[in-house]
């Protein structure tokens, strides 16, 4: 079983409009006894935003609140391809799609394709003027880049085939769907875990010796048991009858 993090995320934009959403989902879903990790919440002061961000890519569950802003950002886009590279994408993500999440016409998903491309050749050529001994830090961007452009059509592809509802459906029905469906991913991966346990915690069971009396050797030597031990046997019995 792969080590994700038995927790549920919520991967998101900053900003008011997208916000507020994400508030409705923490709401509705801490009222019915699931907890959200947020990084508003769990990253203080001074906290590594890396390490949160591979944090929720080895969320067992993560909530995408996909938006055009998400879509172009590189905090954003590094959760989403830390999460896929996890594998096991479709069954961990939960998404909710705004409506400037421009993912359903593949004409509007080459624009975010062209905008990593940009960016990356925009990096790229600001790295030329500079002397590589001062590219610490840099190199990392630009391979993020290059990861981001590279995953960014298939797994925008992958959400548009996904029937994720739209935001009002969610907020109308208080985020029904989005709890049952998180739900039954918590009790199967608990049930997943408690079988692992159990497994390791039984000893496999050995067979118990069986000590054969005299008797029982001697019906064996009737039956096929190497002559030598027959005409031992014979003799402790002919001794026994002196």
């Amino acid at each position: 079983m792969a080590d994700y993090e038995n927790a549920v995320f919520i991967s998101y934009a900053w900003g008011i409009e997208r916000e507020d959403i994400v508030n409705q989902v923490d709401r509705a879903l801490q009222d019915r006894g699931i907890e959200i990790i947020r990084d508003k919440r769990e990253l203080g002061y001074k906290g590594s935003i890396n390490a949160f961000m591979e944090r929720i890519g080895r969320g067992d569950c993560v909530i995408l609140v996909i938006s055009d802003k998400y879509l172009r950002s590189p905090n954003c886009m590094y959760e989403l391809v830390e999460i896929a590279e996890n594998k096991n994408f479709q069954d961990r993500v939960f998404p909710i799609v705004l409506g400037d999440a421009n993912i359903y016409d593949p004409v509007q998903r080459i624009q975010y394709i062209k905008h990593w491309e940009e960016k990356r050749a925009e990096l790229a050529k600001a790295i030329l003027t500079l002397d590589p001994a001062n590219l610490q830090g840099i190199r990392e961007e630009i391979d993020l880049y290059d990861r981001i452009r590279d995953k960014v059509s298939g797994l925008t592809s992958i959400l548009k085939d996904m029937n994720t509802l739209t935001p009002e459906m969610h907020s109308a029905s208080d985020f029904e769907a989005l709890y049952a469906t998180i739900e039954s991913r918590l009790r199967l991966s608990s049930a997943a875990e408690v079988g692992e346990s159990q497994k390791k915690k039984v000893p496999e069971k050995e067979e118990p010796v069986k000590k054969e009396t005299p008797q029982a050797l001697a019906e064996k030597g009737k039956t096929g048991l190497p002559q030598n031990v027959k005409i031992g046997l014979f003799a402790s019995v002919g001794l026994v009858l002196l």
